[in-house]
């Protein structure tokens, strides 16, 4: 009986002494690399910063709608974002369990429910209302996730939406469960917009793009607002760029820049907003 205790103490205090050495390595891990370490626990925080425009800026913006990049993965970020005019919130949306967060990656699995600090959805949605939109950058798509955003958006209708996913399912899902919503293709790369240029259907389950603007020249931009799709740019912080792309006709930028929300939101517009830009819907009413 003795030496089975002896054992039994023995193996206790190996598992204790590899759960410290677990937790010290996973501790220096996290010092080490602690700007990974805070995509997975807070989310990337949103890097908004004020530069001052160029003074050589065109006579008028109201066509286009300024994002207010990633700026929803954090409350304070949204705030700041919308005292600058933003006219539209981004939010980047992760699940953990039954819950949906504010984050632009997704929490890492069995941690991330006891270590992801970012905000609830919720909680961002709300602080968004201020803006003429929100804008929904989908981030996972399994059944159980979309089943979330689909019960997400059905409760709150009173604020218009626009959803972003490089996931067809889930653009599929969006057009069956949630029609009211803008419907955007995320092109991150010059294959993803041949892809779509050969695809009939696919033009046709869309509302428009969410486009690296990098990729988008004033062909690309006149191909897709001949196919009545709304352009969406991202990421242009330089009133350079800001001003090709009003020129090529684009519907609205993606910026980190407060300075450039400024500029676009200040625009007067009637009652126009990025989700009744939908050129498909102007027609059929």
């Amino acid at each position: 009986m003795a030496s089975v205790v002896a054992r039994l103490r023995r193996a206790l205090r190996i598992a204790a002494v590899v759960a410290i050495a677990f937790a010290i390595v996973a501790l220096l891990t996290f010092i080490a690399f602690a700007r990974e370490a805070e995509r997975y626990t807070a989310g990337l925080a949103p890097e908004q910063f004020h530069r001052t425009l160029d003074r050589d800026l065109l006579a008028d913006y109201a066509g286009v709608f300024g994002v207010a990049h990633n700026s929803g993965d954090s409350i304070e970020a949204a705030a700041e974002a919308i005292r600058h005019g933003a006219d539209v919130i981004e939010i980047d949306v992760v699940s953990i369990g039954d819950e949906l967060y504010a984050g632009h990656d997704s929490p890492l699995p069995l941690l991330g429910k006891r270590f992801f600090r970012g905000p609830k959805l919720i909680e961002v949605w709300d602080e968004a209302r201020a803006a003429d939109a929100v804008k929904l950058d989908l981030k996972e798509s399994s059944k159980r996730y979309l089943a979330l955003v689909f019960a997400f958006l059905r409760r709150h209708r009173a604020h218009d939406v626009v959803v972003a996913s490089r996931d067809l399912a889930s653009l599929r899902g969006l057009r069956e469960r949630a029609p009211w919503a803008v419907r955007l293709l995320s092109v991150p790369n010059e294959q993803g917009l041949d892809a779509l240029e050969h695809d009939d259907d696919l033009q046709q389950l869309i509302d428009g793009v969410t486009v690296r603007e990098s990729l988008v020249t004033a062909d690309r931009a006149a191909w897709l607002q001949r196919r009545d799709l709304i352009v969406l740019a991202w990421t242009v912080n330089e009133s350079e760029r800001l001003n090709e792309l009003v020129r090529a006709g684009v519907d609205a930028v993606t910026t980190d820049n407060l300075a450039i929300m400024e500029l676009l939101g200040g625009q007067q517009r009637d009652e126009a907003t990025l989700t009744r830009r939908s050129r498909r819907e102007q027609q059929a009413s």
